[in-house]
Formats: C-alpha cells, sequence, structure tokens
C-alpha cells in the first residue's frame, strides 16, 4: 500500500500508483474528468451522466469502460440480465513514479501519521499521546473507603488512543497519585472510586447526584438511576480550559462498563453530540447484560 504523506498536516491518504500512460490516458480526457467529479458526489447510471453531459449513453459507456479498466471506478453487481448498472467512484487518490525517480526509503510507524477523529486531537496530537487516563486506587481510599474494580478498562482505552499515536513515558495513573488536574485528562470510573472525578463533576453537563446514586442530565433534566446506567462526556477542564477531558463513568462498576463499552465501540455515535444539543459531547448509555456481563449498550440520551 502506498500513502500520500502531508508533514504540515501529519495526514496520510492511501494512493493508488498507476503507469504514467494510465493517468495520461484517464486524467487527460476531458469527459473522463468530468465523469470522475461527477462520481465524486453520488453514484450513477451511464444514462443519467449522458443526460447531464447531452451527450450519447453509448459514449459514456465507452468512457466508464476505461475508467473501470484502469480500477479508477466500480460497477455495481447486478444479477438481472440486461440490467444497467450503477458506478461509484473508488475513495483513493491517485498518482504515478516516473521511471526515472528513484524513491527515497525511510522507516516510520504509520501510527504517527493517521490522523484521529476530531473528538480525538486534543488527545492525540501529531501522533503523540497528550493525555493521562486515570482511574481510582485498587486500595481502599475516599471519604467511603472504596477499591476500584474497572482500572482494567484504562486498556480499552489506551488501545483506541494507540491506533492515532504513541507515548513515550507513562499514560495511566490512580486518583491518589494525582495532584495536578491541568492538561487533557480521560477520567474512569465515578467519585465512589475515583476522587479525580469528583472534583470535576459539578462541571459535567451530565453528571453524578451528590449522592452518586443518580445519572442527571443538564441538557434534558431526566434523571437515570439503573445501576447499569452510565455517561460520556467531553467538556473543557474546569482547571485549566485551554485543555480538554473526557469522563466514562457510571453509578456502579457495571455503568462504567457500559460508558467505556460505548466510548470504543460506537465512538461516531459518541462524535454526533447529545440528540438534543449537538455542540455537547454528552451521552447517556446503559449496558444490555448477559449472564451478568455487559454484552451491548444502548444510548438513552
Amino acid at each position: 500500500m502506498y500513502y500520500i504523506w502531508n508533514s504540515e498536516k501529519n495526514t496520510i491518504i492511501p494512493t493508488k500508483i498507476l503507469k504514467a500512460h494510465s493517468a495520461a490516458n484517464v486524467l487527460g480526457h476531458p469527459i473522463r474528468s468530468v465523469i470522475l467529479e461527477m462520481l465524486s458526489k453520488q453514484n450513477l447510471y451511464p444514462m443519467q451522466i449522458a443526460e447531464a453531459l447531452k451527450i450519447h449513453e453509448q459514449k459514456v459507456y465507452y468512457h466508464m469502460n476505461i475508467l473501470k479498466k484502469e480500477g479508477f471506478i466500480d460497477a455495481e453487481d447486478i444479477r438481472l440480465p440486461g440490467a444497467a448498472k450503477q458506478y461509484s467512484l473508488k475513495k483513493t487518490a491517485y498518482s504515478f513514479i516516473p521511471k526515472y525517480i528513484d524513491p527515497k526509503h525511510r522507516e516510520m510507524s504509520i501510527h504517527d501519521y493517521i490522523a484521529p477523529p476530531e473528538m480525538l486531537k486534543p488527545f492525540v496530537d501529531k501522533g503523540k499521546i497528550n493525555c493521562r487516563i486515570i482511574v481510582g486506587s485498587p486500595m481502599p481510599h475516599g471519604k467511603l473507603n472504596r477499591t476500584e474494580r474497572c482500572g482494567h478498562l484504562a486498556g480499552d482505552i489506551a488501545a483506541m488512543l494507540g491506533k492515532y499515536g504513541s507515548k513515550d513515558g507513562r499514560l495511566t495513573y490512580v486518583d491518589t497519585d494525582v495532584d495536578n488536574l491541568k492538561g487533557n485528562l480521560i477520567i474512569i470510573s465515578g467519585f465512589y472510586v475515583n476522587t479525580v472525578e469528583k472534583e470535576v463533576n459539578s462541571a459535567l453537563p451530565i453528571k453524578l447526584n451528590e449522592s452518586g446514586t443518580k445519572i442527571i442530565s443538564t441538557i434534558s433534566g431526566d434523571e437515570f438511576s439503573e445501576p447499569e446506567t452510565g455517561f460520556i462526556v467531553k467538556t473543557k477542564n474546569p482547571f485549566d480550559k485551554k485543555y480538554d477531558i473526557i469522563v466514562l463513568a457510571g453509578i456502579e462498576m457495571n455503568g462504567t462498563i457500559a460508558a467505556v463499552q460505548a466510548f470504543t465501540k460506537y465512538f461516531s455515535r459518541i462524535e454526533k453530540g447529545n440528540k438534543l444539543d449537538r455542540n455537547i459531547k454528552a451521552k447517556v448509555v446503559q449496558g444490555i447484560e448477559k449472564k451478568g456481563r455487559i454484552e451491548d449498550v444502548m444510548f438513552l440520551e
């Protein structure tokens, strides 16, 4: 696989290497260039292209066959004899390397150059993980002398971040070892077992009530009290607005597991924001149990 690397934006785009004569044959023809432009917007039938360009349909088929042969477009698989095929553009870039160019070899990790989703960009910057994951201490601590049982979930978050970058030093911390709450933070579990969550809880649009027995949404005004209910919030760090925090917590352990599972499994839905205000990245989820384990989640808000 070949990639085009943008060194300024630190991003990559998959590209297909064409022979020079193929590139000239396809891209050098005005009708084929227009067809590619049209297919970049939507899938089309040859008849639709012919009508738009005001040319004979057979002429369109001629150019489409060349584009298909050179690997620029795909045809929908139609089983009915004689049925018209809809064509789509292959989602890739195209390049060609003249024979007189000697490509320079360089070892690199692909993780350094894959751009993270918008929601994770503060937490992964230019291929480097730029945050701390904070879990509760496994030792009895806090006012209620509780112990954390969800610390292993930090591994799920670390694996997710690892798709987009790496970190040289320590990534995961327990709450009792954290004094400085500035910077980008990912906080796992509610304040019964993670005292850092208590420090940020009041600043969250979806949060735990004072006793930690309910989840309250300031967006909808709704309250949730099922023990396997959890929430996901991304917001500004109340201790330093230059940074962001993500909180993944539940009323009880299964609620926190549901929140982390939703974050890692259904991230695209989290990115869309709250259904009542898409600008607020905050969701409420409920775990679906099977034999005492959280197998899946459903979104409540």
